[in-house]
């Protein structure tokens, strides 16, 4: 008799969990480009304020909402190493919308041709063998293109984890590197 009743498990990796991630992915992304103008108003906050604005600066997938402008002036008013580490940290957490909007959309994959399955078939090698090391050096740099190597990564199935990790540690770098030049330039 219990053979006769299974009971079908929701995995992680099933469609209507992706359905579902890649869904609320979009509304918060349509929430945070209608209430942009509002975040702002966390700089007066200190250092809660700066990781705030800087998670969802970087929750803006594609969408020009910079958050190095609060980290280059939170450098001249607070100190350059927390600026760092409090953005690079917000700047982490925000980037992982564009992670889960890759997850939630890897069903595409199935609907590809066979030179684009190629080449999906390419990059997932590629980030299994230096997925952390390419992550780690695309989130040092000041360029929006990272939208891609997070929504790539989270197509590719890569581990949440290492690409959390990759991303903070480059952020931490480079939002350092900004801060102390506030702290320098800013009188």
């Amino acid at each position: 008799m219990k053979n006769l009743i299974r009971k079908k498990k929701l995995s992680f990796n099933s469609p209507l969990i992706r359905a579902i991630i890649l869904i609320a992915t979009i509304l918060l992304l349509i929430l945070l480009w209608q209430y942009r103008r509002m975040l702002y108003q966390f700089e007066n906050l200190g250092y809660a304020g700066l990781f705030t604005v800087n998670v969802f600066s970087n929750a803006t997938v594609f969408l020009p909402f910079p958050s190095i402008m609060a980290v280059f002036i939170g450098g001249s008013v607070w100190n350059p190493l927390f600026v760092g580490i409090v953005s690079g940290a917000g700047n982490a957490i925000g980037e992982l919308i564009g992670f889960f909007l890759g997850f939630g959309s890897r069903g595409i994959l199935d609907k590809l041709d066979s030179w684009e399955l190629r080449w999906f078939k390419k990059m997932e090698k590629w980030f299994k063998k230096s997925g952390f090391i390419t992550i780690f050096i695309f989130s040092l740099l000041p360029f929006p293109i990272f939208d891609l190597i997070g929504i790539l990564a989270g197509t590719l199935n890569y581990s949440l984890w290492k690409f959390f990790l990759a991303t903070v540690m480059g952020r931490v770098i480079r939002n350092f590197i900004v801060a102390w030049s506030g702290a320098k330039f800013i009188p």
